[in-house]
């Protein structure tokens, strides 16, 4: 490793992706190369092990499917709209930087150096730029300006599966940062977890359930907020919110016919974008 750190709930995202992928509800042919060899030999029990009708059971698989899906869209938007920069902040093992990659387009990630590090060691060639700072400590605008990006020209921002992580000041002062620093017309697309009493007595017991599996990581939930007030808090950033959508109404909508139990996904959960 040389030092690297994984993050372990990155890791696991990504062999959900590369799951996903083997069901139909998502096309990522990257996910599986990134894995580190404990979450690959994971992922290939779930494969050989897990019958394939208990894989297409899981409600967290239904839910991650529906967000990957809610920020390709978004992405995909803005790039037909004539954006040509990408930013995926708290990229962990993200491939987006390879699977919506076109000509002219520049892809940006940031991360934590570490992150970045061992990310590298097993990612295809060519990809992002990668920038390296820490979103809880550093600033995210001079970090990415330092690295190449033109806040000048309008860019699309992807912030998936990393408000919760960060304490609520961090992720406003990210925020309110990129939104004075970016260029009118920049978009937003990110997500926010809900209170842990949201949702059904299923949707609870799979928030506990959740957490605890990330206890000893260093990767608890910091920052849980219903749909009102992540409309609010993004709106109080200099953010004009344009979308704010339940993640069950979105595995509803975005998630092909792969069998998997969308009417079960928290629709607390919620998937925002936003414009300057």
């Amino acid at each position: 490793m040389g030092g690297a750190k994984r993050s372990r709930s990155a890791q696991a995202v990504a062999a959900e992706r590369a799951v996903l992928t083997d069901l139909g509800a998502i096309d990522d042919p990257f996910a599986e190369r990134m894995l580190d060899p404990a979450m690959a030999r994971i992922l290939w029990g779930v494969r050989h092990l897990l019958p394939g009708s208990l894989r297409r059971r899981s409600v967290t698989l239904a839910g991650l499917a529906a967000r990957v899906r809610f920020h390709d869209a978004q992405v995909v938007a803005a790039l037909d709209d004539g954006i040509d920069q990408v930013v995926v902040l708290g990229a962990g093992y993200d491939s987006r930087a390879w699977r919506l990659a076109r000509p002219g387009v520049r892809c940006f990630e940031l991360d934590h150096p570490l992150t970045q590090e061992d990310k590298r060691r097993s990612a295809p060639p060519g990809g992002p730029t990668y920038v390296a700072a820490d979103l809880r400590s550093d600033s995210a605008v001079e970090a990415l300006v330092a690295g190449g990006l033109d806040v000048g020209c309008p860019v699309v921002l992807v912030l998936e599966g990393v408000t919760m992580y960060l304490p609520e000041e961090v992720v406003r002062r990210q925020l309110r940062s990129l939104a004075d620093a970016c260029a009118a017309g920049s978009r937003l697309s990110t997500d926010f977890y809900p209170p842990a009493d949201a949702g059904t007595a299923g949707n609870q017991r799979q928030n506990r359930l959740q957490q605890l599996a990330r206890r000893g990581s260093g990767e608890g939930l910091h920052l849980t907020v219903s749909r009102s007030d992540a409309e609010a808090l993004v709106a109080s950033c200099g953010w004009s919110v344009t979308e704010a959508v339940g993640a069950r109404a979105a595995a509803r909508a975005l998630v092909p016919a792969a069998g998997l139990p969308v009417d079960a996904v928290n629709d607390h959960k919620t998937l925002l974008a936003a414009r300057r």
